[in-house]
């Protein structure tokens, strides 16, 4: 076991104290503690997992066989007009994910 010394407010403290129905206070802290700590281990290494879950080239496949293949006519025909269009409405406005960095 370790043991870490953590500063806490004293009126916080209090409060939990008087919701805790007579469990001791430190214990419940331990309990949470461990219980986030276990959290969190737990969802490091299921994201290592999910890593390495992916689906292979023929499970794709087998996932994809109901829907057609894409083919260029599944795609609108853009000329230079329809580009210039875009630019134009685009042009002096920030994305919203930039707006938010900015």
């Amino acid at each position: 076991m370790c043991t870490y010394h953590i500063k806490l407010d004293d009126q916080l403290v209090a409060l939990a104290e008087q919701s805790l129905g007579g469990l001791p206070f430190a214990v419940w802290l331990q309990q949470q503690v461990e219980t986030m700590l276990r959290e969190q281990t737990h969802r490091g290494s299921s994201r290592v997992r999910r890593h390495h879950s992916r689906l292979s080239d023929e499970q794709l496949m087998e996932c994809l066989k109901e829907y057609p293949p894409l083919t260029d006519k599944d795609f609108p025909n853009l000329c230079a007009e329809d580009y210039q269009a875009n630019i134009r409405s685009r042009s002096g406005k920030l994305s919203k994910g930039l707006q938010k960095w900015l």
